[in-house]
Protein backbone atom coordinates (compact mmCIF):
# COMPACT_ATOMS: atom_id res chain seq x y z
CA UNK A 1 0.00 0.00 0.00
CA UNK A 2 1.68 3.43 -0.92
CA UNK A 3 1.01 6.17 1.62
CA UNK A 4 1.52 9.26 -0.09
CA UNK A 5 2.46 12.87 1.04
CA UNK A 6 -0.50 14.71 -0.84
CA UNK A 7 -2.81 15.81 1.99
CA UNK A 8 -5.49 18.60 2.77
CA UNK A 9 -7.53 16.94 0.34
CA UNK A 10 -10.46 14.00 -0.10
CA UNK A 11 -12.40 11.72 -2.35
CA UNK A 12 -9.13 10.99 -4.94
CA UNK A 13 -9.60 9.50 -8.57
CA UNK A 14 -6.09 8.20 -10.68
CA UNK A 15 -5.99 7.99 -14.18
CA UNK A 16 -3.49 6.20 -16.51
CA UNK A 17 -2.78 8.60 -19.78
CA UNK A 18 0.16 8.09 -22.14
CA UNK A 19 2.46 6.44 -19.29
CA UNK A 20 1.45 9.08 -16.82
CA UNK A 21 -0.69 9.06 -13.94
CA UNK A 22 -2.83 11.88 -12.91
CA UNK A 23 -4.39 12.21 -9.81
CA UNK A 24 -7.75 14.52 -8.89
CA UNK A 25 -9.63 15.72 -5.65
CA UNK A 26 -11.54 17.56 -3.53
CA UNK A 27 -8.32 20.42 -3.38
CA UNK A 28 -9.60 23.71 -2.62
CA UNK A 29 -7.09 24.03 -0.38
CA UNK A 30 -4.77 24.69 -3.26
CA UNK A 31 -6.71 26.97 -5.19
CA UNK A 32 -8.96 27.14 -8.36
CA UNK A 33 -11.82 24.80 -8.21
CA UNK A 34 -10.07 21.64 -8.75
CA UNK A 35 -6.31 20.65 -8.87
CA UNK A 36 -4.37 17.21 -10.18
CA UNK A 37 -1.40 15.25 -9.46
CA UNK A 38 1.29 14.14 -11.54
CA UNK A 39 3.10 10.92 -11.65
CA UNK A 40 5.67 8.26 -13.26
CA UNK A 41 5.18 5.69 -10.56
CA UNK A 42 2.46 6.71 -7.98
CA UNK A 43 5.00 7.49 -5.25
CA UNK A 44 6.49 10.57 -6.75
CA UNK A 45 3.96 13.38 -7.21
CA UNK A 46 4.23 17.26 -8.23
CA UNK A 47 3.00 19.64 -7.28
CA UNK A 48 -0.66 20.41 -7.82
CA UNK A 49 -1.99 22.36 -10.63
CA UNK A 50 -5.27 23.79 -10.88
CA UNK A 51 -7.38 22.01 -13.65
CA UNK A 52 -11.27 23.78 -13.13
CA UNK A 53 -11.08 27.35 -11.89
CA UNK A 54 -13.45 28.74 -9.63
CA UNK A 55 -13.18 31.88 -11.33
CA UNK A 56 -16.43 32.98 -12.84
CA UNK A 57 -17.80 29.25 -12.42
CA UNK A 58 -21.75 28.72 -11.69
CA UNK A 59 -20.34 27.01 -8.26
CA UNK A 60 -20.18 29.44 -5.19
CA UNK A 61 -18.29 26.21 -3.12
CA UNK A 62 -17.99 22.98 -2.24
CA UNK A 63 -16.02 21.71 -5.11
CA UNK A 64 -16.07 17.92 -3.91
CA UNK A 65 -15.02 14.52 -5.49
CA UNK A 66 -13.95 15.21 -9.42
CA UNK A 67 -13.50 12.19 -11.26
CA UNK A 68 -12.56 11.98 -14.40
CA UNK A 69 -12.90 9.60 -17.86
CA UNK A 70 -11.45 9.93 -21.29
CA UNK A 71 -13.90 9.01 -23.53
CA UNK A 72 -14.34 9.44 -27.34
CA UNK A 73 -10.64 11.92 -26.99
CA UNK A 74 -11.58 13.96 -24.48
CA UNK A 75 -11.52 13.91 -20.93
CA UNK A 76 -14.78 14.24 -19.12
CA UNK A 77 -14.86 15.45 -15.30
CA UNK A 78 -18.24 14.48 -13.16
CA UNK A 79 -18.11 16.73 -9.97
CA UNK A 80 -19.84 18.30 -7.01
CA UNK A 81 -20.71 22.25 -6.62
CA UNK A 82 -22.91 24.12 -4.25
CA UNK A 83 -25.16 26.84 -5.19
CA UNK A 84 -25.83 29.73 -2.28
CA UNK A 85 -28.77 31.13 -4.10
CA UNK A 86 -30.34 27.76 -5.19
CA UNK A 87 -30.92 27.09 -1.06
CA UNK A 88 -27.47 26.42 -0.63
CA UNK A 89 -27.79 22.80 -2.69
CA UNK A 90 -25.24 20.60 -3.84
CA UNK A 91 -24.91 20.18 -7.91
CA UNK A 92 -23.59 17.46 -10.26
CA UNK A 93 -22.29 19.16 -13.19
CA UNK A 94 -19.75 18.04 -15.91
CA UNK A 95 -16.78 19.53 -17.92
CA UNK A 96 -14.33 18.80 -20.82
CA UNK A 97 -10.69 19.10 -21.84
CA UNK A 98 -8.47 17.85 -24.41
CA UNK A 99 -5.73 16.97 -22.07
CA UNK A 100 -5.90 15.82 -18.42
CA UNK A 101 -4.39 18.66 -17.02
CA UNK A 102 -7.29 20.51 -18.09
CA UNK A 103 -8.35 23.19 -18.67
CA UNK A 104 -11.84 21.52 -17.97
CA UNK A 105 -14.56 23.59 -19.37
CA UNK A 106 -18.15 23.17 -17.91
CA UNK A 107 -20.87 21.86 -20.54
CA UNK A 108 -23.78 23.47 -19.17
CA UNK A 109 -22.24 26.94 -17.33
CA UNK A 110 -24.50 25.79 -14.36
CA UNK A 111 -25.64 22.07 -13.30
CA UNK A 112 -25.87 18.94 -15.48
CA UNK A 113 -29.38 18.19 -13.94
CA UNK A 114 -31.24 19.06 -11.21
CA UNK A 115 -33.90 17.12 -9.46
CA UNK A 116 -34.80 19.64 -6.61
CA UNK A 117 -32.51 17.96 -4.11
CA UNK A 118 -28.94 17.83 -3.22
CA UNK A 119 -26.55 15.51 -5.56
CA UNK A 120 -23.20 14.79 -5.72
CA UNK A 121 -20.10 12.25 -6.08
CA UNK A 122 -20.78 11.62 -9.51
CA UNK A 123 -19.37 8.55 -11.05
CA UNK A 124 -19.36 7.16 -14.24
CA UNK A 125 -19.32 3.28 -15.38
CA UNK A 126 -18.82 2.21 -19.33
CA UNK A 127 -19.70 -1.16 -19.92
CA UNK A 128 -20.99 -3.17 -23.22
CA UNK A 129 -24.82 -2.57 -21.38
CA UNK A 130 -24.32 0.93 -21.62
CA UNK A 131 -22.85 4.52 -20.11
CA UNK A 132 -23.87 4.80 -16.37
CA UNK A 133 -23.49 7.88 -14.00
CA UNK A 134 -23.98 6.75 -10.24
CA UNK A 135 -24.34 9.60 -7.45
CA UNK A 136 -25.29 9.83 -4.29
CA UNK A 137 -28.70 12.04 -3.04
CA UNK A 138 -26.82 13.94 -0.24
CA UNK A 139 -28.08 13.87 3.25
CA UNK A 140 -28.62 17.77 3.67
CA UNK A 141 -31.72 17.73 1.80
CA UNK A 142 -32.93 14.13 2.40
CA UNK A 143 -34.74 13.47 5.25
CA UNK A 144 -35.90 9.84 6.08
CA UNK A 145 -38.14 8.98 9.44
CA UNK A 146 -36.37 12.25 10.80
CA UNK A 147 -32.67 10.86 9.74
CA UNK A 148 -30.73 12.72 7.66
CA UNK A 149 -30.03 9.99 4.87
CA UNK A 150 -27.77 9.82 1.87
CA UNK A 151 -28.56 7.63 -0.75
CA UNK A 152 -27.39 5.95 -3.95
CA UNK A 153 -28.64 6.58 -7.44
CA UNK A 154 -28.17 5.19 -10.78
CA UNK A 155 -29.01 7.12 -14.17
CA UNK A 156 -28.00 6.18 -17.95
CA UNK A 157 -25.90 8.64 -20.10
CA UNK A 158 -25.68 8.89 -23.72
CA UNK A 159 -21.95 8.46 -25.59
CA UNK A 160 -21.03 12.07 -24.59
CA UNK A 161 -21.00 11.15 -20.96
CA UNK A 162 -22.43 14.63 -20.51
CA UNK A 163 -26.65 13.69 -20.70
CA UNK A 164 -28.94 11.78 -19.00
CA UNK A 165 -31.00 9.65 -20.86
CA UNK A 166 -32.89 7.59 -18.60
CA UNK A 167 -34.79 7.08 -15.30
CA UNK A 168 -32.56 7.87 -12.09
CA UNK A 169 -33.00 4.97 -10.15
CA UNK A 170 -32.37 4.53 -6.24
CA UNK A 171 -30.37 1.29 -6.16
CA UNK A 172 -28.92 1.76 -2.49
CA UNK A 173 -29.87 2.86 0.91
CA UNK A 174 -27.83 2.79 4.28
CA UNK A 175 -29.38 -0.17 6.59
CA UNK A 176 -26.81 -2.63 7.79
CA UNK A 177 -25.36 -1.94 10.92
CA UNK A 178 -21.71 -1.32 9.89
CA UNK A 179 -23.40 1.43 7.69
CA UNK A 180 -25.06 2.92 10.75
CA UNK A 181 -22.03 3.72 12.98
CA UNK A 182 -22.65 7.68 12.94
CA UNK A 183 -26.00 7.14 14.30
CA UNK A 184 -24.15 7.75 17.79
CA UNK A 185 -23.06 10.92 16.74
CA UNK A 186 -26.61 12.27 15.72
CA UNK A 187 -29.07 11.69 13.03
CA UNK A 188 -26.99 11.73 9.91
CA UNK A 189 -26.38 8.07 7.91
CA UNK A 190 -24.40 7.42 4.65
CA UNK A 191 -24.34 6.09 1.56
CA UNK A 192 -21.86 8.09 -0.82
CA UNK A 193 -18.92 7.76 -3.27
CA UNK A 194 -19.46 4.86 -5.50
CA UNK A 195 -17.78 3.98 -8.16
CA UNK A 196 -18.03 0.68 -9.86
CA UNK A 197 -16.16 -2.08 -12.12
CA UNK A 198 -17.11 -4.95 -14.12
CA UNK A 199 -15.66 -8.46 -12.76
CA UNK A 200 -16.08 -11.38 -14.22
CA UNK A 201 -20.14 -11.37 -15.20
CA UNK A 202 -20.75 -9.61 -12.05
CA UNK A 203 -20.62 -6.01 -11.21
CA UNK A 204 -18.73 -4.36 -8.37
CA UNK A 205 -19.71 -1.11 -6.65
CA UNK A 206 -17.31 0.37 -4.10
CA UNK A 207 -18.94 2.85 -1.38
CA UNK A 208 -18.40 4.79 1.92
CA UNK A 209 -20.18 4.57 4.45
CA UNK A 210 -20.77 6.78 8.27
CA UNK A 211 -19.41 10.30 8.60
CA UNK A 212 -16.29 10.95 6.22
CA UNK A 213 -14.83 13.35 9.09
CA UNK A 214 -14.42 10.26 11.40
CA UNK A 215 -12.42 7.37 11.51
CA UNK A 216 -15.68 5.06 11.37
CA UNK A 217 -15.85 6.21 7.66
CA UNK A 218 -15.59 2.66 5.90
CA UNK A 219 -14.90 1.60 2.20
CA UNK A 220 -18.22 -0.79 1.26
CA UNK A 221 -18.91 -3.44 -1.20
CA UNK A 222 -21.59 -4.21 -2.93
CA UNK A 223 -22.52 -6.74 -5.97
CA UNK A 224 -25.29 -7.33 -9.15
CA UNK A 225 -25.84 -8.73 -12.43
CA UNK A 226 -26.92 -5.40 -13.58
CA UNK A 227 -25.37 -1.85 -13.75
CA UNK A 228 -29.08 -0.62 -12.36
CA UNK A 229 -28.86 -3.89 -9.86
CA UNK A 230 -30.72 -4.92 -7.63
CA UNK A 231 -27.29 -4.18 -5.58
CA UNK A 232 -26.47 -7.09 -2.63
CA UNK A 233 -24.77 -5.99 0.39
CA UNK A 234 -23.21 -9.17 1.92
CA UNK A 235 -22.52 -8.46 5.95
CA UNK A 236 -19.83 -11.19 6.08
CA UNK A 237 -17.56 -9.53 3.31
CA UNK A 238 -18.68 -5.86 4.64
CA UNK A 239 -16.85 -3.43 5.42
CA UNK A 240 -13.93 -3.84 3.02
CA UNK A 241 -12.05 -1.31 4.50
CA UNK A 242 -12.05 1.46 7.50
CA UNK A 243 -9.42 0.98 10.11
CA UNK A 244 -5.76 -0.59 8.86
CA UNK A 245 -2.83 -0.28 11.22
CA UNK A 246 -2.31 3.70 11.28
CA UNK A 247 -4.80 4.37 8.51
CA UNK A 248 -8.28 5.63 9.95
CA UNK A 249 -11.29 6.98 8.16
CA UNK A 250 -10.36 4.82 4.77
CA UNK A 251 -13.00 5.64 1.88
CA UNK A 252 -14.41 7.71 -1.45
CA UNK A 253 -12.15 5.34 -3.64
CA UNK A 254 -11.66 4.80 -6.93
CA UNK A 255 -10.23 1.87 -8.98
CA UNK A 256 -8.06 2.62 -11.80
CA UNK A 257 -5.47 -0.06 -13.48
CA UNK A 258 -1.21 0.48 -12.71
CA UNK A 259 1.39 0.19 -16.20
CA UNK A 260 1.63 -3.50 -14.90
CA UNK A 261 -2.03 -3.94 -15.74
CA UNK A 262 -2.65 -4.45 -12.11
CA UNK A 263 -5.93 -3.85 -10.59
CA UNK A 264 -5.79 -0.69 -7.82
CA UNK A 265 -7.58 1.99 -6.10
CA UNK A 266 -7.13 5.42 -4.40
CA UNK A 267 -8.99 6.51 -1.18
CA UNK A 268 -8.09 8.96 1.50
CA UNK A 269 -7.11 8.22 5.09
CA UNK A 270 -7.30 10.62 7.68
CA UNK A 271 -4.32 12.94 7.68
CA UNK A 272 -4.25 13.14 11.66
CA UNK A 273 -6.38 10.41 13.17
CA UNK A 274 -6.28 11.48 16.85
CA UNK A 275 -8.23 14.82 15.24
CA UNK A 276 -10.17 13.35 12.19
CA UNK A 277 -11.76 16.23 9.49
CA UNK A 278 -11.49 17.00 6.19
CA UNK A 279 -7.92 16.87 6.15
CA UNK A 280 -7.20 13.83 4.33
CA UNK A 281 -4.30 11.60 2.71
CA UNK A 282 -4.46 10.06 -0.64
CA UNK A 283 -3.68 6.00 -0.19
CA UNK A 284 -3.40 3.83 -3.24
CA UNK A 285 -3.57 0.18 -2.95
CA UNK A 286 -3.61 -3.13 -5.10
CA UNK A 287 -7.21 -4.63 -5.15
CA UNK A 288 -7.65 -8.38 -4.97
CA UNK A 289 -11.04 -10.13 -5.70
CA UNK A 290 -12.04 -13.72 -4.76
CA UNK A 291 -14.94 -15.30 -4.71
CA UNK A 292 -16.19 -18.07 -1.93
CA UNK A 293 -20.08 -19.57 -1.56
CA UNK A 294 -21.57 -16.84 -3.65
CA UNK A 295 -20.19 -14.21 -1.86
CA UNK A 296 -17.41 -11.57 -3.42
CA UNK A 297 -14.61 -10.36 -1.03
CA UNK A 298 -12.19 -7.42 -1.44
CA UNK A 299 -8.95 -7.07 -0.52
CA UNK A 300 -6.89 -3.59 -0.50
CA UNK A 301 -3.47 -4.24 -0.09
Amino acid sequence: MIITDITKIGDPQIILYENKYYCYATSMAYGGGFSVWESEDLVNWSEPTVCLEKEGHWGDNSFWAPEVIYHNGKFVMHYTARIVEKNETLFLGVAVADNPKGPFIDVYGGPMFNLGYATIDGSVLVCDEGNFLYYSRDCSQNVINDVHTSQIYCVELDDTLTKCIGEHKLITTPEREWELKSLKDGNFIWNEGPNVIKYGDKYVMNYSANCFATNEYAICIATANNPMGPWIKEDIANPVLSKKEDLFGAGHNAFFKSKEGKLMTAFHVQTNPEKPSGNRRVCIGEVKFCEKDGVIYENII
